[in-house]
C-alpha cells in the first residue's frame, strides 16, 4: 500500500456569521445570518484532503491527520465529520482539561471577504511531544500549517525531512512573532496567501498581487524554499520551481459567496494530487479546480465536495 497523505495541524469549529458589510471598529451590527461550521486550517485541509480522492481515482492517497480537541460537543461534532468522510484519526488527541478550538468568522455577503477571530484551546497543546508517536516518518508526504505550537511545527518538519518526506507548508496564519523559524531547505512547497507572502519576505503589512507574484516568488526560491505557490484569490495560484518560469494558474470564475476555507481547499486537494499526479502543475490545477468550487457555497468544511 502506498504511504498516505499525514496532515497535521489544528481543529476549530467555526461560528460564521453573514450580513452585507463587516462591522467597522466600535460597531455593533444586528440581523447576520448565523452558520456554524466544522474548521480549523489542519481539519479543513485533512477533510479536503479525502473528499477530492474520487477525482484522483485509484491513485488517490489515503489521509491520515494528527491533531488535538477537547472533550466537548464542539470535537464531537468534528469527530463525525471526520467518520462520515473515512478520514484516519487514530493520532487525534482528545483532552479532557481544555476546549475545543473556537473560531467567529465575519463574511461580508457582497464580496465573500472574511475576517476571523480564534480562541486555540486544544490546539495549543499540540507540541513536539504531544506528536512524538505520530508516524510522520512514515508519510508520503507532510502537510502542516501554523495554526498549532511553533515547536510542534518545527519538530514535525525536522522529522520529515530527516526521513525523506516531502514537506508542504501552508504559512497560515503568521505574524513576525509568530513564525516558527522554519529552514526553508526541508520545504518542498510553500503555499502563503498574498500577505503571508510579504511576512515571509520581511515586509510586513504589504500585500503581493498578481503583477508582483513572480519577483516574490523568485525571492522565496532564493530564500532556499524548493518550491512556491502563491495563493492569488480569484486570480489562480502562481507555481515557482527553481531553474523553470514561474507559472500562474488562473482560476474558473464562479459566483463567490464565501471565500472561508477555500486557501485550505486548495492545499488539501493539491496534496493529495501530489501523491497521487506526476507534477506539480497538474496538482496545482487540481486544487485551483477545488478551491474554486468550494467559494460557491457557505462555511469551511461543509463547502467541500464530495468529488
Amino acid at each position: 500500500m502506498a504511504s498516505p497523505l499525514l496532515v497535521i495541524g489544528s481543529v476549530n469549529y467555526d461560528l460564521i456569521f453573514r450580513h452585507p458589510r463587516l462591522p467597522r471598529q466600535g460597531e455593533t451590527i444586528t440581523g447576520a445570518e448565523l452558520f456554524e461550521s466544522c474548521g480549523g486550517k489542519g481539519a479543513n485541509q485533512a477533510v479536503a484532503a479525502v473528499r477530492c480522492r474520487g477525482a484522483l481515482d485509484e491513485a488517490a492517497p489515503s489521509v491520515l491527520f494528527g491533531g488535538a480537541v477537547g472533550n466537548d460537543a464542539h470535537a464531537a461534532a468534528q469527530r463525525r465529520v471526520f467518520e462520515q468522510d473515512e478520514l484516519d484519526t487514530r493520532y487525534l488527541l482528545v483532552l479532557d482539561d481544555c476546549h475545543t478550538g473556537l473560531s467567529a468568522v465575519w463574511v461580508e455577503a457582497g464580496t465573500g471577504d472574511n475576517r476571523i477571530m480564534n480562541s486555540p484551546g486544544a490546539n495549543s497543546r499540540l507540541t513536539a511531544d504531544a506528536l512524538a508517536a505520530t508516524p510522520i516518518e512514515e508519510a508520503g508526504l507532510l502537510l502542516i500549517q501554523n495554526e498549532t505550537p511553533a515547536d510542534g511545527v518545527r519538530s514535525a518538519v525536522e522529522r520529515a525531512h530527516g526521513a525523506g518526506v516531502p514537506v508542504i507548508w501552508n504559512p497560515a496564519p503568521i505574524d513576525e512573532a509568530s513564525d516558527p523559524g522554519l529552514d526553508p531547505r526541508h520545504i518542498d512547497w510553500v503555499t502563503p496567501n498574498e500577505v503571508e507572502c510579504a511576512v515571509l519576505l520581511g515586509r510586513t503589512g504589504e500585500r503581493i498581487d498578481a503583477g508582483s507574484s513572480a519577483d516574490a516568488a523568485a525571492e522565496l526560491l532564493r530564500l532556499g524554499y524548493r518550491g512556491a505557490i502563491l495563493t492569488l484569490g480569484p486570480a489562480g495560484v502562481l507555481v515557482a520551481k527553481p531553474g523553470s518560469p514561474a507559472e500562474l494558474i488562473p482560476a474558473p470564475q464562479v459566483d463567490a459567496v464565501d471565500t472561508t476555507g477555500a486557501g485550505d481547499a486548495f492545499n488539501g486537494a493539491f496534496a493529495a494530487a501530489m501523491l497521487a499526479t506526476s507534477g506539480s502543475h497538474e496538482a496545482a490545477a487540481f486544487g485551483v479546480r477545488y478551491a474554486s468550487d468550494s467559494v460557491t457555497r457557505h462555511g469551511t468544511q461543509t463547502s467541500f465536495a464530495r468529488w
